[in-house]
């Protein structure tokens, strides 16, 4: 993978990711007392990176961090990557390329570059702002579908600003 393309899936990864962190509204919801297992809505993402890098997409999540599903799709609709993750493996399809890697926290690291607290990002979804190493989530404004998070250290710098779609 060229140098620009790696860098175009690892800024797709890590908004999908980011965005995670940032929050999202509900495709559907199930039984009131099942958790929520999916958001759609929009995010944008920063990451101090050199260059910096910066994104923003509509994206559509479901799913866990054990299994799930995330599709970005730029403001026009056209598909910019589909990520889908489970036990075994994980997939990185763009319109160009697919990529398979053995988990999805080395799709994650390959993509973009640094690990990223899956498990804490569902969490946060669901509005639980429970703690990640060198993460804080700001869910004050999730009643109104707006979720930030931010990272400072140990890697660069990112911020992701997320607004969940009403429904």
């Amino acid at each position: 993978m060229t140098r620009p393309a790696r860098a175009w899936a690892g800024l797709l990864l890590a908004l999908g990711w980011l965005l995670l962190l940032s929050g999202c509204a509900p495709l559907q919801t199930q039984h009131p007392a099942q958790a929520q297992t999916r958001w759609q809505g929009r995010l944008a993402v920063k990451v101090a990176t050199e260059p910096p890098q910066a994104f923003s997409a509509n994206f559509a999540l479901q799913g866990s961090a054990a299994q799930g599903a995330l599709s970005l799709t730029s403001v026009l609709g056209t598909r910019l990557a589909d990520m889908r993750w489970g036990a075994d493996a994980a997939t990185l399809q763009t319109p160009k390329e697919s990529l398979r890697f053995d988990s999805v926290d080395a799709m994650i690291l390959h993509s973009v570059g640094t690990p990223l607290p899956l498990n804490a990002l569902f969490g946060w979804l669901q509005g639980r702002a429970g703690a990640a190493a060198g993460w804080d989530v700001d869910l004050q404004d999730l009643p109104s579908g707006r979720i930030r998070a931010w990272r400072l250290a140990p890697d660069a710098a990112a911020e992701i600003k997320i607004i969940l779609d009403p429904g």
